[in-house]
């Protein structure tokens, strides 16, 4: 199982905070997080870890890895 952690608009969109999907391959950070957060793509700028190390969306998850996701905000 793979945990996901999402927060702030991502937590929303995906109705959920907290997820755990099976991987029957691996895959990218984007194409699983593309697949539950419905806008995902109209996110520009993230903040994405891995297993508590920072990571892009082009890094491959595998089973027992977890997943934490954040969108940048900016503003003043």
């Amino acid at each position: 199982m793979v945990k996901i952690r999402l927060m702030g608009a991502f937590a929303h969109l995906a109705k959920a905070r907290e997820l755990e999907i099976k991987l029957e391959s691996p895959k990218t950070v984007d194409e699983i997080l593309r697949e539950l957060i419905p806008r995902y793509d109209e996110f520009h700028d993230k903040i994405i870890f891995i297993n508590g190390k920072p990571a892009k969306g082009d890094a491959v998850v595998e089973e027992g890895d977890e997943i934490k996701v954040m969108p940048v905000l900016s503003g003043g």
